[in-house]
């Protein structure tokens, strides 16, 4: 979380008042953690995974926020921070929704932040379990970008110590032709709390010098692929 709040935080003077859709927002952790940003004026979330009756049960908990199931439903042009974490991996034709999201949802010379999972060669069952369409290299995610009527401000990598580790697995699995227990993604951590915290320090160390590091014109790979876009005018 703390480097999707650098990267808005590297783009927030500019914009001056934060009105933020968070698309595929799930059970709605981002935007309760913008939420608290003095800077931010409202966050509507939409997820067309979301029953009527989990919609239900996640308003009126924050006064800042309101959720959606459907598309439809959004304002048209009101935003000018759009988050798209974790989504277009998921949506088989992400050309064309990504494009949609900036011409109907996205203000005039508004912000869109896009986090991915990164390297096509990396494509596992571990992806499949997820429902993952692809993997996405940086240059292709700006191919993309600039196809959806953006341009590309910054873009990076992160969970850098992670790499490493996916590229093992994923060695291990076309060795082994994928024998063994099938990946379960991060609902199969049970490493106990302590162990946990630890390792989410680190990653979150990790992240900040990643973005320190991106931002003087270092870029390292790492797991995921991230770009902060702006809309064409």
């Amino acid at each position: 979380m703390n480097a999707i709040q650098s990267m808005i935080d590297s783009v927030a003077k500019a914009i001056g008042v934060l009105r933020v859709l968070d698309v595929g927002c799930g059970d709605g952790f981002i935007c309760r953690e913008l939420s608290r940003r003095a800077d931010v004026q409202f966050i509507d979330g939409v997820d067309a995974n979301l029953t009527d009756q989990e919609v239900d049960a996640l308003r009126g908990k924050d006064d800042k926020i309101v959720y959606f199931n459907a598309y439809r439903d959004l304002p048209l042009g009101r935003y000018n921070l759009v988050l798209l974490m974790d989504v277009l991996e998921h949506v088989q034709g992400d050309n064309g929704f990504l494009a949609e999201i900036v011409d109907r949802y996205l203000a005039k010379d508004g912000i869109l932040i896009i986090t991915v999972p990164a390297f096509p060669f990396l494509y596992s069952r571990h992806d499949a379990y997820l429902a993952h369409y692809r993997r996405y290299g940086r240059k292709q995610l700006v191919r993309l970008i600039k196809d959806s009527n953006l341009f590309c401000v910054r873009s990076g990598y992160l969970f850098l110590s992670l790499l490493p580790i996916r590229i093992a697995e994923v060695l291990w699995e076309r060795i082994t032709d994928g024998e063994g227990e099938r990946s379960q993604g991060v609902g199969g951590w049970s490493s106990g709390k302590l162990l946990t915290l630890v390792v989410a320090s680190i990653l979150r160390c990790e992240n900040r010098l990643s973005m320190l590091l991106n931002s003087l014109g270092v870029r390292i790979p790492g797991l995921t692929v991230w770009a902060v876009c702006r809309k064409r005018a």
